[in-house]
């Protein structure tokens, strides 16, 4: 569950920081020489999370570099990501601009021999966005206190919709495997974020009802199939912090965990830290007015979403079980897990709460 920022602000909150020596900068130097800009220009920190993110200028143009943490994803796993959002830009989708390396790639692979920071790193560059920060705020979506407006979740819909028109229409393909967000790695016996009844908190009745909705899940979506109208190359984090608000709309960016998945998928991510929110029936609307303009669903659509909604909130819990201790993955299993469970007794038509 990465955020990446390619912009001034950092939408996911302050700025770790600086620490006395930047074991980073000098990966980050390298690879803006080798993409061909002034290596020499000052960097200035945007993000020190999972990936290290600074913006600089060469040439009159503002950039951003983004040194990825290592092993996250190989390097033929991070070209077909990239090649993704270049497509998408290529189509007009308001999505990052990457630079091409000289080899063709979207990146390169620079290795500092800095014992602090070992072994080699991918680099990618890409043209600054000017933003006005991000969407929202998901702890602010769940407490309620988010000021968002419906029409922002229409103009979110056209844009999700935007980018899963322009991948269907150019019948992009996963050039090699990533971990998809099917039936199995939403819901399976090893799901891929892992396993959401790890939790300690979720016990008794409320346990029971989850486990009944995950088996109501597998049906559902089971029997919602995979065709192409339905399933295939998604951002898959699309959560308020990834997407920045510009004069000119709204932009999609960080696409660290893009695989293959339901359509759904993306329009819950969007939807869900929204569903306790006091005016979560209006964004819903909106949310789906916006994408029909451009991409019309039908029944089976509308019928599979609640489960495609718990499904999400699902793997939220799975990756919390594994990071107790976090404020996060805290956040996740004593905050938000009431709501899952809410979520789970209305799938299964039960009352919301217990």
């Amino acid at each position: 569950m990465s955020s990446e920022s390619t912009a001034p602000q950092d939408p996911a909150g302050p700025q770790d920081p600086a620490e006395p020596h930047d074991h980073a900068e000098p990966i980050a130097r390298e690879a803006i020489a080798a993409f061909g800009l002034d290596a020499s220009a000052p960097l200035r920190l945007l993000k020190r999370r999972e990936n290290h993110v600074y913006a600089f200028s060469s040439h009159g143009e503002e950039y951003v570099v983004r040194v990825h943490r290592r092993g996250y994803h190989s390097d033929a796993e991070l070209a077909c990501e990239l090649d993704f959002v270049r497509a998408l830009h290529a189509a007009g989708v308001s999505v990052p601009d990457f630079r091409t390396a000289p080899d063709g790639r979207g990146f390169v692979v620079v290795d500092s021999g800095d014992a602090a920071l070992p072994g080699p790193h991918q680099v990618d560059v890409q043209r600054l966005i000017e933003n006005r920060g991000g969407f929202g705020d998901e702890r602010a979506a769940v407490d309620g206190s988010a000021g968002i407006e419906p029409h922002d979740f229409r103009a979110l819909g056209s844009l999700i919709a935007q980018v899963h028109d322009a991948t269907e229409r150019s019948g992009y393909t996963m050039a090699v495997p990533r971990d998809d967000w099917d039936l199995d790695g939403l819901v399976g016996e090893e799901p891929a974020w892992g396993d959401p009844l790890r939790i300690a908190e979720l016990a008794g009745g409320d346990r029971a009802a989850v486990i009944a909705a995950i088996a109501r899940i597998r049906h559902t979506l089971g029997a919602y199939g995979t065709p192409a109208g339905r399933f295939g190359p998604i951002h898959a984090d699309l959560t308020p912090e990834n997407v920045l608000r510009t004069d000119r709309g709204l932009v999609l960016i960080d696409f660290d965990d893009f695989a293959a998945g339901w359509h759904l998928f993306d329009l819950a991510t969007a939807l869900y830290f929204f569903t306790p929110h006091p005016r979560h029936d209006e964004y819903r609307a909106a949310l789906f007015a916006g994408y029909e303009a451009i991409r019309p669903l039908d029944p089976a659509d509308h019928a599979a979403f609640p489960a495609m909604l718990l499904a999400r909130g699902l793997t939220y819990l799975g990756w919390s079980a594994d990071r107790r201790g976090e404020p996060t993955a805290e956040w996740h299993a004593t905050t938000v897990l009431p709501h899952v469970v809410r979520l789970s007794r209305e799938l299964l038509g039960g009352p919301p709460h217990p």
